[in-house]
């Protein structure tokens, strides 16, 4: 049976071997209680402001965590599938774990968060980095997952994450266009 705790500290300590073995071991559950966690944990701390004032109220807690957690499945099977370019080899549920296990450094995001409101400009600009490594640090555990769970190369792993991330960023792009479009027409 795997120990969440030295999963976890594998994650931060040997994320290669450890990533390895949950590719190998697929611990569903824990993953999706890691990558749930993370998801509630950064849906408490989002500042909504900004959104309360187009009259957009904060969603609910709940739903903004099934949400996260529906995604992590449609992000696996994306990446699974665009992996099968590289000649990716392993499974579904071994990706799915290894990628719920990559979002253990977004728990600093509290941190960050508690920093940059109370520690004015200085706490601003620490709060941000802390973010901004929490952020990097994840994108290079998706590359690693990526890797060690697909049996793909470095290079293999990053082209795979760098082809979705991309198509995300269109499939954005064009959504806040339309939104754009249909908005500003509804407002003439």
């Amino acid at each position: 049976m795997l120990n969440i705790i030295e999963l976890l500290d594998g994650v931060i300590r040997k994320p290669a071997d450890t990533f390895k073995l949950i590719a190998r071991e697929k611990p569903v559950g824990w993953a999706l209680a890691v990558f749930a966690v993370a998801a509630l944990l950064s849906a408490v701390v989002t500042d909504y402001s900004s959104l309360e004032e187009l009259g957009v109220h904060r969603p609910n807690l709940a739903i903004q965590v099934v949400t996260a957690v529906a995604g992590l499945f449609v992000i696996t099977g994306i990446l699974y599938l665009v992996s099968l370019i590289f000649k990716g080899s392993g499974g579904f549920w071994s990706l799915f774990s290894a990628l719920g296990f990559v979002q253990f450094p977004a728990f600093l995001n509290p941190l960050a968060q508690l920093v940059r409101s109370v520690g004015g400009a200085a706490g601003a600009l620490f709060g941000g980095l802390i973010s901004l490594a929490s952020g990097i640090w994840v994108a290079v555990l998706y590359v690693i997952a990526l890797r060690e769970s697909r049996g793909i190369t470095t290079g293999a792993s990053i082209g795979t994450f760098l082809i979705v991330l991309i198509f995300a960023a269109v499939v954005v792009a064009a959504a806040v266009v339309f939104a754009v479009l249909v908005l500003g027409s509804a407002f003439s």
